[in-house]
């Protein structure tokens, strides 16, 4: 009976546009600062100029290469959801799929997708606890996917480590645990009864310290529903093989075109790349994008634009200027965080705007 109360709880919470445009300002003003922090250490003249004769076919293959990531991003939540007929609509599915950026990107930790992913379809009539499932499924796709190419770039650019200073160097192996650890943590609740009993009863006994059980308690009913899903989530997977090894491709091949993105934008401000670099230039932004996962500002930032400096600038690939290195932050930050967000956030509206007509259908039905 709880869990039925949380579940209809989790269908009716609407999305919060006051906390929305809040979020939106926060990044804006995090962004503002990071900028004027790096600009304090670097010539801005010198990075005008270097914008000014940025190669326009060069950034062309950059925003093409995005547009992929894009387009491909929520093909892997369509696939899941095909295979387990939960939603017949295949634009709705897109839709909820390609706006986890947006909400990824104006939150902590990027955790805001997820659950706003879970609202959207009960938005189309699908059960909470369905919808977490399909989500979970996806997730944990979307984190085999990228500790592959996160190992895969640890065990290439581990032996670059005494370019880096021990702080640099303690920050790397901090993002690539977490990484780490987050897909072991979500596949051991998924499939592992004994890691679920022993969380609940962590926190059971944590419920029980004073000041920490006011605010605590709340949460266990919504962590067991939470667990049963995973559970459900881990079935589905492995009465679905295929699909989900589906889409861990779909996830690895998007996640190419978005790792991709750094080599065309370096090579329009005048780094002379050959094609046979660009693997190279993969590993290093899956490199990059993994030892800032740790960063608790929306969508890493301070700590992502850190770590694409140090890397592209740390003569891995000959020697590139801080100044490149600084501009190409720059060109790179405003395709993958700022335009796909407003890529997403497109995505999201047309969604709520297809969820206005099929309610809108949907009781026109019910008066007749």
């Amino acid at each position: 009976m709880e869990n039925k109360e949380l579940e209809n709880k989790q269908q009716k919470k609407p999305v919060s546009h006051k906390k929305t445009i809040i979020s939106i300002l926060i990044v804006l003003l995090i962004s503002a600062v990071v900028f004027i922090v790096f600009f304090n250490f670097n010539d801005f003249n010198e990075t005008l100029n270097l914008l000014k004769t940025v190669d326009g076919i060069e950034m062309a293959k950059a925003f093409l290469c995005l547009l992929l990531y894009a387009l491909l991003w929520p093909m892997s939540l369509c696939f899941i959801a095909k295979q387990n007929k939960f939603v017949t609509h295949f634009a709705d599915v897109y839709m909820i799929g390609e706006s986890e950026h947006f909400f990824n990107a104006i939150t902590p930790f990027a955790t805001g997708g997820q659950p706003i992913q879970v609202y959207l379809f009960t938005q189309k009539d699908v059960k909470a606890g369905d919808s977490t499932g399909i989500i979970v499924s996806n997730f944990i796709a979307f984190m085999i996917a990228s500790n592959i190419f996160a190992i895969a770039s640890l065990v290439f650019y581990g032996k670059f480590s005494e370019k880096f200073d021990s702080s640099t160097a303690w920050m790397i192996g901090l993002g690539f645990a977490m990484n780490l650890f987050t897909l072991v943590f979500m596949i051991s609740i998924a499939s592992c009864k004994f890691v679920r009993d022993w969380l609940k009863k962590l926190l059971e006994n944590l419920c029980k310290i004073k000041f920490i059980g006011k605010h605590l308690s709340k949460t266990i009913p919504a962590f067991e529903k939470y667990c049963e899903n995973a559970q459900s989530a881990a079935k589905r997977i492995f009465s679905h093989k295929a699909s989900f090894l589906g889409a861990i491709v779909l996830k690895m091949l998007a996640l190419v075109f978005y790792y991709a993105i750094p080599y065309f934008i370096l090579k329009a401000l005048g780094a002379d790349f050959s094609f046979q670099i660009m693997p190279y230039i993969i590993l290093a932004s899956a490199f990059a994008i993994t030892t800032m996962v740790w960063v608790p500002t929306p969508g890493g930032t301070g700590g992502i634009e850190f770590a694409f400096t140090t890397i592209f600038t740390a003569s891995l690939f000959g020697n590139l200027s801080n100044d490149i290195g600084v501009t190409g932050m720059i060109l790179w930050r405003a395709l993958t965080y700022y335009l796909l967000m407003i890529i997403s956030a497109l995505a999201y509206i047309i969604f709520e705007i297809r969820v206005k007509k099929y309610k809108k259908k949907q009781q026109t039905i019910e008066e007749v």
